[in-house]
């Protein structure tokens, strides 16, 4: 892949006696600094429609007191940086308010940035570690004005013919500023070239079409919002092509070219928003159709149901523009593809968590399986089964709401519990699983569904309100399964109101280690705990029929000894123990075990960081 960049900077560069301001480098912006004193500055940046990115360097800082307004962006609490690498986030105290901060640096020269950069030359060392993996093919459909290249991304199994794969479309970075929509994109191509067998088998079932820069001049010229010219890309979808940014121009021809073969299913469009919080913006039905706007909501609580940073009210409509790109998919390929726009925040989620590199990486693994699972791809370790899959007697079929998985969900009025319901997972090996139901949630609903988990060991019920949480995946607990007749999920009409059944999904966590004895008596009973997925700390409640010598420990996925929280004598009654999780112990499966001398139980739960 050869390629000329023409490089134009036009990039300020101010001193103030030994302190000095400067954005003369790749994706820098900043246009005009002034003080009165050389410790409080004012700076201005490059508008274009709006002046929101910043990134510019300070030398002769160190040990200095530095307090900095921007007087024409948005942000609150910026980034910085003494290598222009790792960035870490102004503290509370150092950026009191928005659009400034003050600090006494420890270095002579900081790196400050709207948010952590992910520039033209990062992009093209990610892409020369992608292009390693034998699942990824590079290309360059074209070049822009200012000679970048417009850069694709095929990642598939080439082994599996593409005849029956579906086609997948992720295009990210049209507004250069919005670098978060790149960290999220970068979590999507993690997610996808892991060596993981659920991953296999979706690079087996789906081609994904991936652009990660749809703007590569703009990002490397330090726009906001536009392309080098002023252009805004985003709205360019419905002109001429005379009128067209080369850019735009490229992937609408390139869109074309792989319809004609065969329809894209999923097309997410990546940005990020000022706002506090995420986003889908969905397209009102009166702008498509009642079908798409269902099919808009399902796949969006598919991609946030695992996310604990995005909820459902998070959600935006808005009427389809035809120069959107949405807009040009609908107008040519209708509801044949579920086409998105999905937004990440700058700085905070509606829960209060900052946004991090790392948790933008987690939202580009929820979308790799939310894109799997609207298009309800099943695979041992993750297992789906529908309601259409189900085994049932007299329930009843609605399609009423935006909240069931699927086509339909079945439901029952109350009764004595001898109409049910059976989804059967068939053989999907050893290990232990997670096990969800999905449900459309209403007032009549029962607040005591039952859900009957049965294996060949025993049978687990979990007792589950559906007056809440629909559009979901509902954990309910965790299953060893020893052997390969897998796990069977019932539900029955044994309940106070009406008995939602839609869809239940199981999913592999890991091998059954050895802590694991599952001694079960009758003198105990292990509740699972709570809430899970936890972070920082959850907790575990239990309930002895008798006094008795407890120990309670954790331990890892690999069965090692992580803390005990518990041992010695407890009396008859239940019992209530708080795990505080330390900041050395990673996301993943984590085994709580009670134990005496007569009896062990191990459960699994979830550490979400």
């Amino acid at each position: 892949m050869k390629f000329h960049i023409i490089l134009f900077l036009f990039l300020t560069s101010v001193s103030f006696s030994q302190i000095k301001f400067d954005a003369d480098f790749e994706s820098g912006n900043l246009a005009s600094v002034s003080t009165s004193d050389s410790t409080y500055f004012e700076i201005t940046t490059i508008e274009d429609i709006g002046g929101r990115w910043f990134y510019y360097r300070i030398s002769g800082v160190k040990d200095r007191l530095i307090k900095v307004k921007v007087t024409n962006s948005d942000v609150n609490r910026p980034m910085y940086s003494y290598d222009n690498n790792n960035f870490e986030r102004f503290t509370e105290s150092e950026a009191p308010s928005k659009n400034y901060f003050e600090k006494i640096f420890s270095e002579d020269t900081v790196y400050v940035a709207y948010y952590t950069p992910y520039t033209y030359s990062y992009l093209q060392g990610r892409i020369g570690d992608w292009q390693n993996s034998e699942f990824v093919k590079i290309d360059t459909l074209g070049f822009t004005e200012h000679n970048f290249p417009l850069q694709e991304i095929v990642l598939t199994d080439t082994s599996v013919p593409d005849s029956n794969k579906f086609r997948v479309w992720i295009h990210a970075r049209t507004h250069p500023g919005e670098t978060p929509s790149s960290w999220h994109f970068d979590g999507i191509m993690q997610e996808l070239l892991k060596d993981d067998e659920v991953i296999d088998y979706y690079r087996k079932n789906i081609i994904f079409y991936l652009y990660p820069f749809n703007n590569p001049e703009g990002v490397y010229y330090g726009r906001s919002r536009t392309n080098y010219y002023g252009v805004d890309q985003e709205r360019q979808w419905n002109k001429s092509d005379a009128e067209t940014a080369s850019a735009v121009l490229l992937l609408k021809n390139r869109m074309k070219e792989i319809n004609s073969d065969k329809v894209l299913s999923v097309a997410l469009n990546l940005h990020s928003q000022a706002s506090s919080r995420p986003t889908f913006w969905i397209h009102k039905a009166g702008s498509t159709s009642n079908y798409f706007y269902r099919r808009e909501y399902q796949f969006s609580n598919l991609a946030i149901s695992d996310l604990p940073y995005f909820i459902q009210s998070d959600y935006d409509e808005s009427n389809l523009r035809s120069y959107f790109p949405e807009g040009f998919m609908w107008d040519n390929y209708g509801d044949k593809i579920l086409a998105l726009t999905y937004e990440t925040p700058y700085d905070h989620y509606s829960n209060g968590e900052w946004v991090t590199n790392e948790n933008l990486f987690e939202f580009g693994s929820t979308t790799v399986y939310g894109i799997a699972e609207y298009l309800e791809l099943s695979t041992p370790k993750r297992t789906i089964i529908d309601n259409k899959d189900a085994t049932k007697d007299f329930w009843e079929t609605s399609e009423l709401g935006v909240d069931f998985y699927g086509d339909n969900f079945n439901y029952i009025t109350a009764g004595t519990g001898e109409n049910k319901i059976s989804y059967n997972s068939g053989d999907i090996g050893i290990g232990v699983f997670d096990v969800y139901a999905w449900w459309t949630a209403h007032s009549e609903n029962a607040s005591n569904t039952k859900f009957e988990l049965i294996t060949t060991r025993n049978t687990t019920v979990v007792e589950k309100s559906q007056k809440k949480n629909g559009g979901q995946w509902n954990l309910l607990t965790q299953v060893p399964v020893r052997n390969a007749t897998g796990i069977t999920v019932v539900i029955s009409d044994d309940a106070n109101g009406t008995v939602v059944a839609d869809a239940i999904r199981i999913v592999y966590r890991g091998p059954i280690v050895s802590v694991d004895d599952e001694l079960i008596v009758t003198n105990f009973e292990l509740f699972q705990n709570y809430p899970n997925p936890f972070n920082p700390s959850t907790t575990i409640r239990f309930k002895l029929n008798k006094s008795e010598n407890i120990k309670l420990r954790i331990f890892n996925s690999i069965g090692e000894l992580v803390e005990t929280l518990v041992d010695g004598d407890l009396n008859i009654g239940t019992h209530e123990v708080i795990f505080n999780s330390s900041n050395n112990l990673s996301s993943g499966i984590y085994y709580y075990q009670l134990s005496s001398e007569t009896f062990s139980q191990t459960k699994g739960m979830i550490l979400l960081k």
